[in-house]
């Protein structure tokens, strides 16, 4: 045969082939042919599970449609988790729809132009090992605490990552749901996610934006990856997150390793809000009303530490720093928290009428925990735990309710190098504050104000049962003028206030500390350009009094109480204010069982007056709802002394000398365990 022949007709041949082949090719690269590779179903399936190591599963048909930028259809897309977890399915998905470009593929490149998924379910756990099943690679071993070795993953020391090696143009999820569980969890949380979308141009993070609603509050968050391809084959990278739910900013930043989060986590963290109460159906307490709030930090989690380092809270203009450490290791949580401020205004901590016994209905948190467990709340239906707040109302416990402070124990300290109350400057001040075994105790609250000093301090176990509670408060020289101040910037009023209170009681309820203590209670006050008005028309001469001028008016010297307490009622060893020309003397007592307030007041001029009244004055009633009147006989005695006093004051001035205009026989008179020891002068007999 001819040799020149046969090579032409291999030419023919071979050019056809080729030529039938760029046909081909160009049909299947700009004709969409759709193609049914459900036959192939267990190929691909066995494919993909060799790749990912995980059963991969299609339960209805796998489609693609032709071009150089195909789309994969799938319906029923399924992966199981690895053994050794209780939940069968990791991902499942309803339908599925994937257009790749072929080109890059010849490149070892994957560009994703759409990836668009219908009906997405992920499952998170973690199991009794501590293993999640959201990390395709086994967890590294982790130390006992922080070193060199741990210290959170920066990428420097790894090959740079071709930029263009993954690209995502378009991510589209819909109708989310995801569930997380730990082991012995009885019912796992969910989150709903209305909508996701995200991307990874060339040379730029991968970014996830979604929203979505949980506990009746809609939420925002984006996400940001350093690399996609770094995160889905070493399970790592660095991840930035940013969330808004109930008028509160969350964010989270740091190199994050997927399979050590549960047991390792070092990333920035920081929180901001307008109002921390906005919180309150997230955190289930009932937070005070703190306005303009930061807080944040290094946060370093491990399975049985959490540490906050480099913590800043900021509250309105009053910024503390310092950190917080929560120890897990015992039956319950220890957390510890030390912080410093250079300045604390005390404006930016008005709470109003929140009280931290009082959950969000403004119930106490005994009351509404007192039904006994099998109890049916009629209007839920719900079945009463042991040990719940089931007031449906209510929505959240209070602060200081058993249930919240059975939670945890604590130990808080802070110090402050300057306290201000608006303009005025009280001084520096500390406040060391313990929480163990659902006791409360302040000891103590000190203050170093100018001239003098503030101490506080209590205990109480909030409680169905009365538990033994103190509270012991002892102020020296205390600046009445601030308060003066606060109320009227422009008055000249001021002086000084001194108190000494120490009661011990047993109550299970803030509200029931004063109904159910005994101990005394004393206070005195010292003060200036205070003006008596209109108590001279009451005991003074009468026409001296009318025709005065104001600069003839008597002043306040001091006021001084001396009251002892025994099981709820407060009665006055000694209760009297004096002033220049008058010492006013009060009788009685407060009964905080009853709620019901019974004084007497007397008035005595310091010289006997021509036409004095001096009619004795009565406090009684409820403590919201008193009256003042004239006591029992006092317009008698009143009428009878203004009648004869032309005759009885010269007399009763030649028997005897008054009281001193200063006041100077009671206003230095001391307050306290001191004062207790025999009966003190106070003129008023």
């Amino acid at each position: 045969m001819d040799v020149k022949k046969i090579i032409r007709w291999v030419v023919y041949v071979v050019s056809g082939l080729v030529a039938f082949v760029l046909v081909l090719a160009a049909v299947l690269a700009f004709v969409k042919i759709p193609i049914d590779l459900s036959a192939y179903k267990g190929l691909l399936e066995s494919v993909a599970s060799n790749a990912l190591g995980r059963t991969v599963s299609v339960n209805d048909k796998i489609a693609v449609t032709t071009s150089l930028r195909p789309v994969f259809t799938l319906k029923g897309l399924k992966i199981a988790n690895p053994n050794g977890f209780k939940a069968n399915e990791f991902i499942s998905m309803e339908t599925a729809r994937i257009q790749v470009a072929l080109l890059p593929l010849l490149r070892g490149k994957v560009h994703i132009m759409e990836f668009n998924v219908h009906g997405f379910d992920l499952t998170l756990e973690v199991n009794k090992r501590g293993e999640v099943n959201w990390a395709f690679r086994p967890p590294a071993e982790t130390g006992p605490g922080p070193t060199s070795e741990s210290e959170p993953f920066s990428g420097t020391s790894r090959p740079m990552l071709t930029a263009d090696t993954l690209v995502v143009e378009e991510l589209v999820l819909k109708e989310i749901s995801v569930d997380y569980s730990r082991y012995g969890q009885t019912r796992p949380s969910r989150l709903t996610i209305t909508g996701c979308t995200g991307e990874m141009p060339a040379n730029k993070p991968f970014t996830l934006s979604l929203k979505g609603k949980t506990f009746k509050h809609p939420y925002v968050a984006t996400i940001e990856i350093g690399s996609l391809q770094e995160l889905v084959q070493d399970n790592r990278s660095r991840m930035e997150i940013q969330a808004e739910i109930a008028d509160t900013r969350f964010e989270v930043s740091g190199d994050i390793d997927l399979t050590q989060v549960v047991k390792t986590l070092h990333v920035k963290a920081s929180v901001a809000g307008s109002n921390l109460n906005s919180l309150d159906s997230l955190t289930g307490l009932a937070l005070p009303p703190l306005k303009s709030y930061r807080a944040g930090g290094q946060l370093w989690l491990q399975q049985k530490r959490l540490e906050l380092s480099d913590l800043s809270v900021q509250v309105g203009k009053s910024r503390l720093i310092g950190h917080l450490t929560v120890d897990k290791s015992g039956p319950r949580p220890v957390a510890a928290v030390e912080l410093k401020a250079p300045m604390i205004q005390l404006d930016d901590f008005d709470v109003g009428d929140w009280s931290p016994d009082r959950n969000s209905a403004g119930q106490s948190q005994v009351k509404t925990a007192t039904r006994s467990v099998g109890a049916v709340d009629k209007r839920k239906g719900e079945k009463v735990g042991p040990g719940r707040n089931i007031d449906k109302t209510a929505g959240t416990l209070a602060v200081f309710s058993p249930e919240a402070l059975a939670k945890l124990d604590a130990r808080v300290k802070i110090a402050a190098n300057k306290v201000m109350s608006g303009d005025d400057e009280l001084g520096s001040g500390s406040l060391t504050a313990t929480l163990r075994n659902g006791r409360i105790s302040i000891d103590p609250v000190q203050l170093n104000i100018p001239g003098g000093s503030f101490l506080f301090a209590s205990s109480l176990k909030p409680g169905r049962q009365a538990t033994e509670a103190s509270v012991r408060a002892k102020i020296e020289n205390f600046d009445f003028g601030v308060l003066v101040h606060r109320a009227n910037p422009k008055a000249d009023m001021g002086g000084t206030i001194s108190l000494d209170v120490e009661l011990s009681s047993k109550a299970g309820r803030f509200e029931d500390l004063m109904a159910r203590s005994s101990g005394h209670f004393d206070f005195s006050g010292r003060l200036e350009n205070l003006k008596a008005g209109i108590i001279d028309l009451w005991a003074v001469n009468l026409v001296a009094a009318i025709v005065s001028s104001q600069k003839d008016q008597s002043k306040i010297n001091c006021i001084i109480g001396l009251w002892d307490m025994t099981d709820g009622v407060l009665t006055p060893r000694v209760l009297l204010i004096d002033t220049s020309k008058i010492r006013i003397c009060a009788k009685g007592q407060v009964d905080f069982t009853q709620k019901h307030i019974r004084l007497a007041a007397v008035p005595r001029p310091k010289k006997p007056e021509f036409f004095s009244l001096a009619t004795p004055l009565a406090v009684n009633g409820t403590f919201s709802d008193f009256g003042v009147g004239i006591d029992s006989g006092g317009l008698i005695g009143t009428a009878i002394r203004f009648a004869t006093s032309p005759v009885m004051t010269p007399l009763l001035r030649l028997a005897g000398k008054g009281l001193p205009a200063d006041g100077a026989d009671v206003c230095s008179m001391s307050i306290g365990p001191d004062s207790r020891q025999g009966e003190p002068e106070t003129g008023c007999n």
